[in-house]
């Protein structure tokens, strides 16, 4: 008998996609399966859709709840998922049919907890991958090592779950880029990790989604996911402590950028307070990292002087590169 798999999949505002992602894992070769629908405060008609989707299949269940947010929606859906093994997927995605037969079976083959795929980043129409890429198992520490060197697999839905990596762990409510900081404690957990590298996530891009939407205040969570990761690798796995914080620094350079384009208009002062003060706070460790590019440095470097010069070091930077075009 194959073990039960809880597939949680927060909705909240996927019309025109909730019937295409459920429909996939519905669709799944893995048929043991219990779907956990979290309707999240949805204003359209997704509450609906998902009522109507779980009277045409018995493993589908739905949770109704004022609006918490994405890790709010997964912290409840986990709070009554019953499945051995735990999985997540965002309701404008879907899933190649052979998913959670594949992980399960890498799971079962090389007796780990974890298992995970690679994602195919689709804009507009599916694209439908062949699979014949290897999986390899691998020590947790390589899998944390490329996940901060590279920044690649902090996704939570690309996974498979053994349900004790989450039993004590909950996603942080009400921030977004929660992902990253919940990925490191869960790998801390395995011995060993099973990576399949086939693409049997489709991760569909589409516009004001919370990735693509243009600057606003939940794009600054990142800092605090950020430097909660540097603050336990510093504790946890200090050999790693370059790549956390080039990552924080990274964050810090990209967001002021992002402010020194947007429209004046829209008020971030206490953001970009922040910003600078957890440049202050790293600057004397991160001017060294080499893991941190060198014109990087210098804009920390200005930054950490004054808004003001880091400010003319970047127009100077746009007007250089924009000369080489």
């Amino acid at each position: 008998m194959s073990a039960l798999i809880s597939v949680i999949v927060p909705v909240y505002k996927v019309e025109p996609y909730l019937h295409r992602c459920v429909e996939s894992i519905l669709k799944q070769t893995y048929t043991n399966l219990e779907i956990i629908l979290v309707d999240d405060g949805s204003p359209d008609k997704c509450g609906e859709i998902c009522d109507e989707l779980a009277s045409t299949d018995k493993r589908i269940q739905v949770i109704h709840q004022k609006n918490k947010g994405l890790s709010g929606a997964r912290n409840s859906g986990l709070n009554i998922a019953t499945g051995e093994y735990i999985a997540f997927v965002d309701s404008d995605d879907c899933l190649h049919p052979e998913m959670y037969k594949r992980l399960y079976e890498d799971i079962c083959l090389h007796n780990v907890k974890l298992a995970f795929c690679q994602a195919n980043m689709c804009h507009g129409e599916v694209i439908k991958v062949t699979c014949n890429q290897p999986t390899v198992c691998k020590e947790k520490n390589y899998v944390m090592y490329r996940s901060l060197s590279e920044s690649i697999w902090w996704a939570a839905w690309t996974k498979l779950y053994h349900r004790s990596l989450l039993e004590n762990i909950r996603f942080p409510e009400g921030r977004t880029n929660e992902d990253y900081a919940v990925m490191m404690l869960i790998y801390d957990q395995c011995e060993q990790i099973a990576i399949n590298f086939n693409r049997l996530y489709n991760y569909c891009i589409r516009e004001n989604s919370i990735c693509t939407s243009s600057l606003n205040i939940h794009k600054f969570d990142q800092l605090i996911s950020a430097e909660e990761v540097l603050i336990y690798i510093k504790e946890r796995h200090p050999e790693f402590k370059k790549f956390a914080e080039a990552i924080l620094m990274s964050s810090c350079l990209g967001l002021l950028h992002a402010l020194h384009k947007e429209d004046k208009k829209k008020d971030f002062t206490a953001q970009e307070k922040k910003i600078y003060q957890l440049i202050q706070k790293y600057f004397s460790t991160a001017i060294w990292n080499n893991k941190i590019l060198t014109k990087q440095r210098i804009l920390l470097l200005a930054a950490r002087i004054h808004p003001t010069i880091y400010k003319r070091c970047i127009t100077l930077y746009e007007h250089i590169k924009n000369q080489k075009k």
